[in-house]
C-alpha cells in the first residue's frame, strides 16, 4: 500500500478537469523518462490488472498506449486474452514469433503490434469477441468477459446482484458506467449509516426510492439476490439509466448527473434548468416522457439491427452463484415494465404512445412484429 501511494504521488503533478467542471476526475501524469500525458481515473488500474503487474507498470505503459490512441479499457483485455491463448497453446511461437519470455515485456510487445495491426496484432486489434472467432481452435471460451461482443469491466463476483443483472443484460451503452449511477452499490451496514444517507436524498424521483434503501441489508431475508424485489429492481435501473438518457440529451457530463450519488443536477432542478434556458415548459413528467422516448428509439434501432433476448446476458463466470429462475423473471418483468414483448422488442402500444407509430410500421414490414400484435 505504501509503494502504490509513493509511485502514484511521484507521478501525479496535479489532478485536473474539463473547462469550469468541479470534478477533477483526470491527471497529469510524468513518469521519469516518459513524454508527460493525461490520464483518466480508471486507465491507472486496467493494465496492472490485466498484466497482474505493479502500478509503475501500468503508467508507463498506459502512457505508450495514449500516445497511440487506444483505449486503456478493451486493449489491456485483449492483450491478457491472448497471453491466456499463448499459455494454454492455442496460440503458437508461429502465431507470435520472438514473442518476449516475461509479462511485462509481452505487453509491450502486443500493444505496438495491435496498434500497427502487424501480425497476430492485426487479429487482436478487433476486440476479444471477434479475434476469438478468427482464431477459433477454442479460443471463445477464454473471451469470457463480453456482453452483445463488447469487453466489459474485468470484474468476477460472488452472489448475484439483480440490479446490476438487469443493468448489465439491458444496457444499450454495453457498458455498465453508462448505466448506472444514483443508487448505492450495496447496501449500508448499519440502520444508522441507512438513515443518516436518506436524510438529504432529494435526487429520488419518489419517495418510495429511500424506503427501498432503508430496508436493504447486508445479510438476511432483504438483502440479495432476493432484494431489492424484481419489481424494485425494475424501477431502480429504470432510473439510473434514464438520468444517463437526459444528460446525453442535454450534452452534461455524466459526473455531474446520472453517475455518481447525490449529484448537484438531478431529476427535479433539470427541468428548471432546461426551462430557464430554452423557454420551454418542461416538468419532471414531460422530462421523463422525453427520455422514454429516446431510450425507445434507440432499443428500436438496435431491434432493427438485430438485438434479441438471447444477446441480453451477462458473462456465465460474472458471479459465481447464479440463479436462473430469478434470472428470467427479472427479464420478464424489466421488458414488461419498460413497454417491450417477452424479446424485449417495443410494442405498437409502447411505440403508439410515445409518438413512434413510424417504428411500428417499420417493425411490421421487416417481419419484426405482425400487424396484429398489441
Amino acid at each position: 500500500e505504501k509503494k502504490w501511494k509513493e509511485t502514484q504521488e511521484n507521478v501525479r503533478k496535479r489532478l485536473i478537469s474539463c473547462y469550469n467542471c468541479p470534478v477533477q476526475c483526470g491527471a497529469i501524469i510524468s513518469v521519469p523518462g516518459l513524454s508527460t500525458y493525461m490520464m483518466k481515473c480508471f486507465s491507472k488500474l486496467t493494465y496492472t490488472m490485466a498484466a497482474y503487474s505493479d502500478l509503475d507498470f501500468g503508467f508507463r505503459i498506459a502512457q505508450r498506449a495514449t500516445e497511440y490512441g487506444v483505449d486503456g479499457y478493451s486493449t489491456p483485455q485483449v492483450m491478457a486474452f491472448a497471453i491466456e491463448l499463448y499459455e494454454a497453446g492455442i496460440l503458437t511461437d508461429q502465431d507470435m514469433p520472438e514473442f518476449p519470455s516475461t509479462n511485462e515485456e509481452r505487453f509491450y510487445w502486443l500493444l505496438d503490434r495491435i496498434v500497427r495491426r502487424e501480425g497476430i496484432g492485426d487479429v487482436l486489434a478487433n476486440g476479444t469477441y471477434w479475434a476469438a472467432k478468427q482464431i477459433g481452435k477454442g479460443a471463445e471460451a477464454y473471451a469470457h468477459n463480453t456482453i452483445k461482443k463488447h469487453e466489459q469491466l474485468p470484474l468476477k463476483l460472488g452472489m448475484l446482484n439483480p440490479i446490476y443483472f438487469l443493468m448489465y443484460s439491458t444496457g444499450e451503452k454495453i457498458n455498465i458506467t453508462q448505466i448506472e449511477g444514483q443508487f448505492p452499490q450495496a447496501p449500508f451496514p448499519t440502520m444508522e449509516e441507512r438513515v443518516e444517507f436518506v436524510k438529504d436524498w432529494v435526487q429520488v424521483p419518489d419517495e418510495k426510492f429511500k424506503q427501498y434503501l432503508l430496508d436493504w441489508e447486508p445479510r438476511g431475508e432483504r438483502s440479495i439476490p432476493f432484494y431489492p424485489t424484481v419489481e424494485m429492481c425494475c424501477e431502480i435501473v429504470d432510473w439510473m439509466e434514464r438520468m444517463h438518457y437526459v444528460d446525453d440529451a442535454l450534452g452534461i457530463c455524466a459526473g455531474l448527473s446520472s453517475f455518481p450519488l447525490k449529484p448537484p443536477y438531478h431529476i427535479h432542478n433539470y427541468p428548471l434548468f432546461i426551462s430557464s434556458a430554452t423557454g420551454m415548459n418542461i416538468d419532471k413528467d414531460k422530462l421523463w416522457e422525453i427520455t422514454t422516448r429516446n431510450r425507445t428509439l434507440v432499443r428500436a434501432v438496435n431491434v432493427r439491427r438485430g438485438l434479441r433476448r438471447s444477446d441480453e446476458k451477462p458473462p456465465e463466470d460474472h458471479w459465481k452463484k447464479r440463479f436462473p429462475e430469478l434470472e428470467t423473471k427479472l427479464l420478464d418483468e424489466y421488458y414488461k415494465f419498460k413497454g417491450w414483448n417477452l424479446e424485449g422488442i417495443p410494442t405498437k402500444k409502447t411505440l403508439h404512445e410515445l409518438g413512434l407509430d413510424y417504428i411500428s410500421e417499420d417493425f411490421e414490414q421487416r417481419g419484426i412484429i405482425k400487424n396484429e400484435q398489441g
